[in-house]
């Protein structure tokens, strides 16, 4: 009898303690948002960060520049030349050099949906529902040998991601999503690594884009800047440049 009531105070035990680890999906969110720092990161106004992109041995140094409420720009180098990137309250547009012009264009409306989520200084899970966001809480899988909560976000415009979360630190392993590239559903991952502490908060400054299981880009931060002085009108749309004789 005493084995027996053993036995079943051991399997009690080890019955409450794994119930006591199952988190509510606001119960991750929370332990996400207080790891990550996102109290300290709300009253963060504008952040400018450069780094070098890596794609088939070559790197190319950009500078991302992000304004509150739904402010982004991105600058990269290639060969001498600027490429630009643009989304501003709503519209966007580009510069690319490599088509022979240098004029602005209009982004497409694809784009324009992708880069109003990175326009989005905490990222879209925080604060999902004030965004017009909805989240499914998926439970817990294996990712690659690491256990993870898996949350589903229906982003406002239809979009869908599935985000992977660490069960032990509440950090951001992987963002998932399909996108359609050239008529084609390509599976879209984006890992995130080297987590370093930066006035409070908690940020990745390695990122690995996969497409199809296949990397594609890395991309490494290397400076990250809270407090930068921008000048607002550097989203504006520039008009073309005045036609030469030649041209007219």
């Amino acid at each position: 009898m005493k084995k027996l009531i053993l036995l079943i105070a051991t399997l009690l035990i080890s019955f409450l303690s794994v119930n006591a680890q199952d988190l509510t999906m606001d119960e991750v969110l929370n332990n996400y948002y207080e790891v990550m720092g996102f109290a300290k990161l709300k009253d963060v106004n504008a952040v400018k960060m450069t780094g070098k992109s890596i794609n088939q041995g070559m790197e190319t140094p950009f500078t991302i520049i992000t304004v509150r409420p739904d402010k982004y720009r991105l600058e990269v180098e290639i060969q001498g030349q600027k490429m630009l990137q643009v989304y501003n309250s709503g519209s966007g547009w580009f510069v690319a050099p490599w088509t022979g012009s240098l004029d602005a264009q209009d982004l497409p409306a694809d784009q324009l949906k992708s880069m109003k989520r990175q326009a989005d200084i905490e990222g879209p899970l925080y604060n999902y529902k004030e965004k017009g966001h909805s989240a499914e809480f998926l439970g817990k899988d294996d990712m690659e040998g690491t256990e993870v909560y898996k949350i589903k976000l229906t982003y406002d415009d239809g979009d869908e991601g599935t985000y992977f979360i660490d069960t032990e630190n509440f950090v951001v392993l992987k963002e998932e999503s399909m996108i359609n590239m050239r008529g084609q559903e390509i599976k879209n991952e984006l890992y995130f690594s080297d987590f370093k502490p930066i006035e409070d908060m908690i940020m990745p400054f390695s990122f690995e884009m996969k497409m199809n299981g296949q990397t594609g880009q890395v991309i490494k931060i290397e400076t990250v800047d809270f407090k930068p002085e921008v000048d607002i009108k550097i989203f504006d749309k520039p008009a073309p440049a005045p036609k030469t004789e030649e041209q007219k």
